[in-house]
């Protein structure tokens, strides 16, 4: 009799543990769809760039490469006299004024060009 009791016992938990394992499995298939529709929407959401967003960003790009390109060119005799002034000692200042450089050109030519002894 404790031998039936005891297999009665086992076969209800084992009912109550497939019973558990089924029940979890469904929820995580419906997890796992859930965030398949989410990833699904987000990657939508961050491919879908309007046209004529791209077309206005375009045009702007066209435009400024067109201002640039106006813009005159630095001779490089200004940078050939940048580089022997500052060989002769010339400052920042004095470069900026005669060569028509940035003051960072100006300080670069100076740190690559020093004073000749």
């Amino acid at each position: 009799m404790w031998l039936e009791a005891g297999i009665a016992v086992l076969l209800l938990l084992t009912l109550a543990q497939s019973a558990l394992l089924f029940h979890l499995w469904r929820q995580s298939r419906q997890l796992q769809q859930r965030i398949d529709a989410l990833s699904h929407g987000a990657a939508h959401a961050y491919t879908d760039v309007p046209t004529s967003m791209l077309v206005t960003a375009l045009g702007r790009l066209e435009r400024q490469v067109g201002l640039i390109e106006q813009q005159p060119a630095l001779p490089r005799q200004s940078y050939e006299l940048a580089q022997q002034l500052a060989r002769e000692g010339a400052d920042v200042e004095q470069l900026i004024i005669r060569c028509g450089l940035s003051r960072d050109e100006a300080k670069l030519v100076l740190q690559m060009h020093p004073v000749n002894p």
